[in-house]
């Protein structure tokens, strides 16, 4: 998906609100896919985002020398007189001058041929206009007759926002309206704003609330630690924090409030009590001892690390706003009145206070300022909140609409709500670090074409419906946040839909693997190479003669390695992984199949077999064969090397020391069986582990629910006694630096 974002040119430094927006935005979409272009009202270069990062390009010259021609020119001069016409305030022409500037249709145009665009999306009314004309005439332009779709984002409803100061609107609005009316989409920023563009006369279907977001890790990184000495304010001093563009007259009532209502309540019970207010042009007219204006701010993020208490005392505008995003996402206290928290499904007391006059918040302020304890509980809070408003969630919020029309019309804040309030984080340690992306572990069938000793999903066949099960729950997949999908089985490859379930996940932009016994890879070759699918993992339990008993099959060993040799030698951009599970049976042969996925340039992972005592190693010499292949793999695996004692203490679950066992199951995997029932793993048909079921409740709600909650927490807590030992267990003490053991109790062998 290529989009397009036409806007105001004042987007370097990104240092006020609607350029942080806008270029936050196109870095979030450049991430989660194509470029993303941004065409300003610069005439030389457009802006190329990849990866995240903008790149200037030059317009071909002959394009160049036509935005020169004397009627272009002469027709942008006129631009701003009806501009004025219309009643735009003289000093905010450059926002709406795009509306009547062909200079400005031209560059859209032009990038949209260029870059092959699919979206224009407009940033502010006056873009919609060029938005409009470049995807009917990039359509003309395309032999398929396909044309790009145009969307406008709105940063308020600017007809209320500029009535509020005082100016007739009445043309403004006819102009808008007639704007919002020609848009594939319209994006408001707040629930508030679609009712207003609504009753205004908009379809209401096709207005869509996405909220604004914040950059959650920069953020977490703020150090405030010398700002109170830069600005000589003492280190015991109480100090809070406001920040915005205060030439906007919602900011600068905002700073009034402080200085003349606020502050003389404040300093009666903290008498020295100190206000950092930074952005442009300080309204220094409402000086005052205990404020400190020092102008636009490079490193917000210390400024507001180094704040108690952050203030947003706003009482006017509309939207979402994001500084509040801003100190959530630094895990800072915040009082607001309810105008200023408009946008967020907030708890009040919870996330933040809410207060309406200086009375009340300067009661707010002084408590939290003597409450540590709670300071630090808001704080806490917020953040929490606040990651749930990553710019990557409104990205992905973005590309689903242009996509799939998924919420079309519809408020995304209660999806970012209910995975703000449903987010983990801040009931777990606080260095606990994600172990992997969130992962699906798909239990696609039931049913195999092997025998294998230490399993019986081979018993029966039954498949997953794709297209009525799995579809929708891929999509609620997503909506929670999951980035990789595992399929597993029985054996996936006898599914009849296999590779249509990953072209879906692929298309819903899922990372995908699927775990097989290799043996059917011939056999669906065309079929697998078409669907994209991103590794195969191979089980493999020994060299032949082993592996085959095991497997309960004659050949099947030669079978595999058929397989894994063709993936190798004609598909190797398919990563491939050799999956071993350690028994009595086979451990002499650990060392040489590990060796053989070295020579074949395969990933190699083992774990001891869970769950069948007659296949332990108990033996001496079957363990000291055990901690000799760990070290031979150890030597060339730091991988390994760094979990030499989760091998050993498998040693220990196979001599029967058992107990209660940690894990991140429904924290960073989860798992989900043929039949729709939700599990925190892998490990399918332990008893106790089914803590709901998704075709019967869809995942989304079942994964934020206070049952799965309460599984979540008690599984990285107390710890599960179902009793598995696998390679999950290790990610738990990469993750948490603790323990995945609860207790240990020797029961015997």
């Amino acid at each position: 998906m290529r989009v397009c974002i036409l806007t105001r040119g004042d987007l370097f430094p990104t240092d006020h609100g609607a350029a942080v927006k806008i270029v936050r935005t196109a870095e979030a979409l450049s991430r989660l896919g194509e470029p993303c272009m941004v065409v300003t009202d610069n005439r030389d270069t457009y802006w190329r985002f990849v990866d995240g990062k903008p790149h200037a390009v030059s317009y071909p010259e002959r394009f160049r020398a036509a935005e020169e021609w004397p009627g272009i020119q002469m027709a942008g001069r006129f631009s701003e007189r009806l501009c004025g016409a219309l009643g735009y305030p003289s000093e905010e022409f450059f926002l709406y001058r795009p509306m009547f500037d062909p200079a400005w249709w031209m560059r859209a145009v032009a990038v949209g041929v260029l870059e092959n665009v699919d979206v224009f999306q407009a940033e502010f009314p006056g873009y919609g206009v060029p938005a409009w004309l470049a995807a009917r005439a990039v359509g003309r332009e395309r032999e398929d007759g396909r044309r790009p779709r145009c969307s406008l984002v709105q940063h308020n409803v600017e007809w209320d926002r500029l009535a509020e100061f005082g100016h007739d609107v009445g043309r403004v609005r006819q102009a808008e309206q007639w704007v919002l009316d020609r848009m594939d989409e319209v994006i408001a920023v707040s629930l508030d704003d679609k009712r207003r563009m609504v009753a205004a006369g908009t379809d209401a279907s096709k207005v869509t609330v996405v909220p604004h977001g914040v950059d959650v890790g920069r953020f977490e990184r703020g150090l405030g630690s010398d700002i109170r000495e830069r600005h000589d304010i003492d280190p015991s001093a109480p100090l809070l924090f406001f920040h915005g563009t205060l030439h906007y007259w919602p900011n600068t009532e905002a700073v009034r409030f402080i200085a003349e209502q606020l502050l003389p309540k404040l300093q009666v019970g903290l008498p020295d009590v100190r206000v950092i207010i930074a952005g442009q042009n300080p309204p220094q007219y409402y000086s005052h001892p205990a404020i400190v204006f020092p102008g636009s701010v490079p490193d917000l993020e210390s400024y507001t690390a180094a704040a108690d208490v952050c203030l947003c005392p706003i009482f006017a505008g509309g939207g979402t706003r994001m500084k509040l995003l801003e100190y959530m996402a630094a895990g800072r206290p915040i009082v607001s009145t309810s105008k200023g928290a408009e946008g967020i499904q907030y708890t009040d007391g919870e996330e933040l206070i809410i207060a309406e006059d200086a009375d009340t918040m300067a009661m707010a302020v002084t408590d939290l300022i003597k409450n540590s304890d709670r300071r630090r509980m808001m704080g806490r809070a917020a953040h929490r909140f606040a990651k749930a408003y990553d710019w990557s969630s409104v990205g992905e919020a973005y590309l689903s609409l242009y996509g799939e029309g998924e919420g079309r019309g519809e408020d995304w804040n209660p999806r970012f709500h209910a995975k703000a309030k449903g987010a983990i984080d801040g009931h777990l340690p606080p260095l606990r670090v994600a172990s992997k992306p969130l992962t699906m572990l798909l239990l696609i069938n039931r049913g195999c074409n092997l025998r294998c000793s230490f399993c019986d999903l081979w018993q029966d066949f039954e498949n997953m419906d794709v297209q009525t099960k799995l579809l929708p729950l891929l999509d609620e997949a997503v909506a929670i946040g999951t980035k990789t999908l595992v399929i597993t089985g029985g054996e996936p490859f006898l599914h009849p839909d296999l590779f249509l379930a990953v072209r879906e996940a692929k298309a819903r932009g899922l990372t995908v693997n699927i775990t097989t016994n290799g043996t059917l890879i011939d056999k669906r070759w065309d079929e697998l190479m078409a669907s994209g699918v991103d590794s195969l993992s191979f089980s493999l339990d020994g060299m032949a003669e082993t592996h085959d008993r095991i497997r309960g099959q004659k050949g099947a060993w030669k079978r595999t390695m058929n397989g894994l040799k063709r993936i190798r030698r004609d598909a190797p951009e398919v990563a491939t992984s050799i999956y071993f599970v350690v028994t009595n049976q086979n451990v002499a042969e650990l060392t040489t199949v590990y060796d053989l996925a070295r020579s074949m340039d395969a990933h190699f992972d083992f774990w001891p077999v869970n769950d069948a005592p007659d296949l332990y190693l108990k033996s001496e010499h079957e363990q000291t064969v055990w901690r000799d292949a760990v070290a031979h793999i150890a030597m060339n695996d730091e991988a390994v090397a760094a979990r030499v004692a989760y091998y050993e203490e498998g040693l220990d679950y196979h001599a029967g020391l058992e107990g209660p066992v940690r894990c991140l199951g429904l924290v960073d995997q989860y798992g989900v069986t043929y039949d729709g029932a939700l599990l925190p793993c892998c490990v399918w048909g332990g008893d106790g582990l089914e803590v709901g079921n998704v075709f019967e409740q869809p995942l989304r709600e079942l994964w934020f629910s206070p049952e799965v909650q309460e599984h979540r927490l008690g599984l990285y807590r107390d710890g599960c006694e179902v009793g598995c030992y696998n390679h999950s267990l290790y990610e738990f003490g990469v993750a948490t630096g603790d323990s995945f053991r609860v207790e240990k109790t020797c029961v015997g062998s």
